[in-house]
């Protein structure tokens, strides 16, 4: 079954915006029975718990929109996971909420690699995947031994740009170890969360990245080139939940000692960039993007993804297999000096935002996009 299709032709046919009651819901009966297979062998499947997922929510939902969340919206979310755990049971998973309930007798798929998180920052950062050009990514003691500028120290653990800072010089170096070694800090494991990565020049002026959605096993879903200016853009901070402070807001405020007033090097829409669907149906540039797309050798008739990034996605997601998810936001960034992609990193429950913008998926909960994405990693 070919799902991107069906929500194609779901989209096509519903007349009047009004008509929308929930992409998945509405297609959900449909893919359990046009699936070509069921699972035989004994699979689990790791979701997050329904109660905490939606109390998350909520809590985004109040930080969003500055008032709580509707009930009906509530409702609507719960019926949408209710239905998804129905369509992965009847598809032969065994669905579980905590680890605990593993025992290790099947096939374990993560859904959003929450217990690669839980484990902190992973060792496997640091490892050169084969044929696969990357930036020098250390842990932060490692690169102190013989530390170099400029550098990008990122919370590895994080998505959306979150806690992603460029430092330039020593003073900036000592602000952010400064704040690493405050109590409310340590107690976060924060400065474990943070790898140091050599910095990617890329042209004069511009933020750009490819952001490319695959499933685990590396065949890709959707493609986006990310592009911003320098100018200063959203700043964001990793969110621990609920009544959970993260020191990294201290780096990004002028009234705090430990301020980096470092220059934004954030592409993706959460940080405020332009997001370009590399899907020539909704084609829709205008003339500073058409340069912009060819200065990073992207044909902008086409608006194909550069061949190496497709065949290095494949190489780059069968590493990761699923201890990131079963959908892998997958980054590159154009290094301007060698004139060619270097992988950057592979996000853990990618935003759907460029996904839904890929589609042309507007009117939806965030929610069932997600969840419509991630059934088609079963396929």
């Amino acid at each position: 079954m070919d799902i991107a299709k069906e929500i194609r032709n779901y989209q096509n046919n519903v007349v009047d915006q009004k008509d929308k009651t929930s992409l998945f819901l509405d297609l959900a009966d449909k893919i359990i029975n046009d699936f070509q297979y069921h699972l035989k062998d004994k699979t689990y499947l790791l979701i997050p718990e329904q109660r905490k997922e939606l109390m998350e929510m909520a809590y985004e939902y109040l930080l969003a929109n500055g008032k709580p969340m509707p009930i009906s919206l509530t409702l609507k979310m719960s019926g949408i996971m209710n239905k998804f755990n129905e369509v992965t049971q009847k598809l032969g998973f065994t669905v579980i909420t905590e680890m605990s309930e593993y025992h290790g007798d099947g096939q374990l798929f993560d859904l959003l690699g929450t217990e690669s998180i839980h484990k902190g920052t992973i060792k496997e950062e640091y490892i050169t995947i084969n044929d696969v050009k990357a930036p020098l990514t250390l842990a932060v003691d490692e690169y102190l031994k013989r530390p170099f500028f400029p550098v990008v120290f990122k919370n590895s653990t994080a998505n959306r740009g979150e806690d992603k800072y460029l430092i330039e010089n020593k003073e900036q170096l000592k602000k952010i170890l400064t704040l690493f070694e405050l109590p409310e800090s340590k107690k976060l494991n924060l400065k474990g969360e943070f790898v140091v990565q050599e910095y990617i020049k890329g042209f004069n002026g511009i933020n750009s990245s490819i952001r490319v959605y695959t499933n685990c096993t590396g065949d890709i879903l959707s493609s986006l080139f990310l592009v911003s200016t320098d100018k200063p853009g959203k700043r964001r901070v990793k969110n621990f939940g609920v009544g959970t402070f993260n020191p990294c807001e201290y780096l990004i405020d002028p009234s705090s000692p430990y301020y980096l007033n470092s220059k934004n090097i954030i592409s993706n829409a959460a940080g405020g960039g332009r997001v370009i669907p590399l899907n020539a149906e909704i084609r829709n540039l205008n003339a500073a993007e058409e340069i912009i797309l060819t200065l990073h050798e992207i044909n902008v008739e086409t608006l194909t993804l550069p061949k190496k990034i497709e065949e290095q996605c494949k190489k780059i997601a069968q590493f990761w297999g699923t201890k990131k998810g079963i959908v892998l936001g997958i980054d590159f960034i154009y290094n301007v000096n060698k004139n060619e992609w270097y992988y950057l990193e592979t996000n853990r429950n990618p935003s759907v935002e460029g996904y839904k913008r890929f589609m042309n998926l507007n009117g939806y909960l965030k929610k069932e996009i997600k969840i419509s994405y991630a059934i088609r990693c079963f396929n």
